[in-house]
């Protein structure tokens, strides 16, 4: 058996243990902040509307353009885009109403024959003849009934 050092106990076997927690105890200490003896750092002052922020503008110059700036861009988003929202439930239907409206009419005006179809010019001859399957309208049948008077008038004479 070995024999123990002059002064060693029992403890001996625990003296590697504390000689490991002494470096440890070392490491830490060096990370720990020391109080320093110089006076503390004067804190900002508060930031407040008649704080200069730049180009010699307080805090409410800067913030009044930059909400004109932007209620300027959606003012005129709004007036570029038809983006006004409708607020009742009449108002909402009402437009459904109006725009089922116009669909109607424009479908109703694209079937409405050229003008110059439609009246005659005065002194041009009918070149055109009448197709079997076309439709007189109302003012072409007085026309022909007030020829064909003409004709059995001037025929009686």
């Amino acid at each position: 058996m070995a024999r123990l050092p002059p002064g060693a106990g029992p403890l001996w076997g625990l003296g590697g243990a504390a000689a490991a927690l002494g470096v440890c105890l070392a490491g830490v200490a060096g990370q720990l902040v020391e109080p320093s003896t110089a006076p503390p750092k004067p804190k900002p002052p508060p930031l407040t509307k008649e704080t200069v922020v730049f180009w010699d503008m307080r805090l409410w110059h800067v913030v009044g353009i930059f909400s004109l700036f932007v209620l300027s861009i959606i003012i005129t988003l709004c007036c570029v885009f038809n983006c006004r929202v409708p607020r009742t439930r009449k108002e909402i239907e009402a437009r459904y109403l109006q725009r089922k409206a116009a669909k109607m009419y424009t479908d109703k005006l694209e079937t409405v024959p050229p003008l110059n179809e439609l009246t005659e010019i005065p002194g041009e001859e009918k070149k055109k003849k009448k197709k079997e399957d076309s439709v007189d309208t109302v003012a072409i049948k007085v026309e022909e009934d007030e020829k064909n008077e003409a004709k059995k008038k001037k025929g009686e004479k």
